[in-house]
């Protein structure tokens, strides 16, 4: 549907979603009653689809947490994970796109070249910067040549020509069975590595999305993006990986088969894509490839902290998720596979719904709520959504989870609502087809 009419999709959208807006809006003021009642009716049953939603997934989540590879799994089993490595463990090519990170290029580096693993390599691909990212890079180089570490660590540079290139680039000079793509503000923990490719024992898994957590966590802004990676990104990603479908590989930490990204074509360089991290996840899944996640293989990533910067880079998020749903929608659907129909309907409840009807659920109630000031609505709709951030809160952190409660419940009732409407804004620019470009977060040197 979506490829044969991208033209008329678009449109159906802005216009249904606007709509759907403003009939919210008056049933709130219930200058009908009859149009009221059903838009409650309506709401209802979205509440109990949210509801389900997060049942299943904190079920799967709890079922993959018990799966999980243990230390004494590592041990026993170097040699079960069926690539050709004298050593038990498959070779690793670690890919690291730059483009103007000379704030955070050094801490990176140096973090990648002290992993413990036996058989891995580092290429950096500078993408043009007009800073001093290259300069930073080759002083690093040059100690690195004069130590006693065996890792190889090679600089590339290349014309500035994308995210996506960069990584292209990497993968055609990468000599590793396996390739773990990074952004160039990411610091891995050193077991990472280990923890990750344990997962390709399954012959059927073609990648593993590792666990992104903030590095700069000591300013409000920071610390209420480090409880949305835990009890949204990070929760959702492990309560999917029991099905093995994650649907978004994180740019901070992801592992791939190389043999899997040459098959799909690599990532795709059109400019008009902004999410080519969710772009190469999603062809993989229409392979019907497994693709998991590894909470212990972890990357600390700077965090913008300042609202302005925050803004434009959930703005490039949800266009680029909603673009690679657009993109990949027929291929999912027309693969006459349950597993892949199931995969093609979340990514349109992720992907747009879920965030459509949460922010005209929010209408109906302010609405009502300027015209009767009453606040059972809005207690109940509240009260429902804390709840279900603790549960999932109580499964992510476990001991000690009350003491995030208020930072959770101001996240909650500032940040939450103020991204929910900015993601909305970013749909209905998509769908209008607004102009974009890829734009990048300015560093501050938050992973020192």
């Amino acid at each position: 549907m979506f490829q044969q009419s991208p033209t008329a999709v678009k449109p159906f959208l802005f216009v249904a979603t606007l709509i759907l807006f403003v009939i919210s809006i008056l049933a709130g003021l219930e200058l009908w009653s009859g149009l009221h009642q059903v838009m409650v009716h309506i709401f209802l049953v979205f509440g109990f689809v949210l509801i389900v939603r997060h049942i299943i997934l904190l079920y799967a989540a709890w079922q993959r947490n018990k799966e999980l590879p243990t230390e004494q799994s590592i041990h026993n089993s170097q040699s079960a994970h069926g690539f050709n490595s004298a050593n038990g463990y498959p070779s690793i090519s670690i890919i690291i796109p730059a483009y103007n990170e000379e704030s955070v290029i050094q801490q990176s580096l140096s973090s990648l070249l002290q992993l413990d693993y036996p058989d891995y390599e580092v290429i950096m691909v500078d993408d043009g910067s007009s800073d001093n990212t290259v300069g930073i890079a080759q002083n690093i180089l040059k100690k690195h040549q004069s130590s006693q570490n065996s890792t190889s660590l090679r600089i590339l540079t290349q014309t500035n020509a994308g995210k996506s290139s960069a990584l292209n680039t990497g993968l055609r000079h990468a000599q590793g069975e396996l390739v773990l793509c990074v952004d160039s503000d990411s610091r891995l923990a050193s077991d990472s590595l280990k923890w990750g490719v344990e997962h390709f024992k399954d012959p059927r898994v073609a990648a593993v999305a590792g666990h992104v957590g903030v590095a700069n966590s000591n300013h409000w802004l920071t610390r209420f993006q480090q409880l949305e990676y835990l009890i949204s990104q990070n929760f959702v990603r492990r309560g999917l990986s029991w099905f093995g479908i994650v649907t978004v590989i994180p740019g901070p930490v992801g592992l791939f088969k190389r043999q899997v990204i040459e098959e799909v074509g690599g990532y795709s360089e059109d400019k008009n894509l902004f999410a080519e991290d969710a772009d190469l996840t999603v062809r993989f899944l229409t392979k019907g490839y497994r693709i998991v996640s590894e909470d212990r293989m972890m990357a600390s990533t700077e965090a913008p902290v300042e609202i302005y910067p925050l803004l434009r880079q959930r703005y490039r998020w949800k266009r680029g998720i909603y673009q690679t749903l657009h993109l990949n929608f027929k291929e999912l659907i027309l693969a006459n596979q349950s597993r892949q129909s199931f995969i093609a309907v979340f990514l349109v409840l992720e992907g747009f719904f879920m965030e459509v009807m949460s922010f005209a659920i929010t209408l109906f109630i302010l609405a009502s709520f300027f015209r009767f000031a009453e606040l059972k609505l809005l207690y109940a709709w509240f009260g429902l959504l804390f709840i279900l951030d603790v549960l999932v809160l109580i499964l992510a952190v476990g001991k000690g989870w009350w003491k995030a409660i208020p930072l959770l419940f101001m996240q909650k009732l500032v940040y939450g609502y103020a991204l929910q409407g900015w993601g909305v804004f970013s749909l209905l620019d998509e769908w209008r087809s607004s102009k974009m470009s890829w734009d990048k977060v300015e560093r501050v040197g938050g992973l020192s």
